[in-house]
């Protein structure tokens, strides 16, 4: 799924769209370990990119939006930049912020 979203190419304050389901991959980290990793294709300023949340960016989308990652194609969130310990390294990072529409429930 090459083209991944990386926290070095972003501004802050970008707006993303999920495209697809997430999909599964193996990857190896630094150290050799074997772990696997859930990818988003997303549209990114208009360029189709994977994007891999970290637990913490994983947690806070199904809270917004649910488990179901079906139901998320067409969602949008915003990124916001922060730092933090990757593998061991201090590195910016992207936290998601979930753009999400509360719509009033009609009686």
């Amino acid at each position: 799924m090459g083209n991944y979203l990386k926290a070095d190419g972003c501004k802050g304050g970008e707006i993303c769209t999920i495209k697809a389901r997430g999909e599964m991959e193996e990857i190896r980290s630094p150290e050799g370990e074997i772990k696997s990793v859930l990818n988003y294709k997303i549209d990114f300023e208009g360029i189709e990119k994977t994007f891999t949340p970290n637990k913490a960016n994983g947690l806070i989308m199904i809270e917004a939006w649910g488990e179901d990652d079906e139901k998320w194609t067409g969602k949008q969130f915003r990124i916001r930049l922060t730092t933090a310990n990757v593998f061991g390294k201090i590195k910016k990072s992207i936290i998601v912020e979930p753009i999400v529409i509360k719509t009033e429930k009609v009686q």
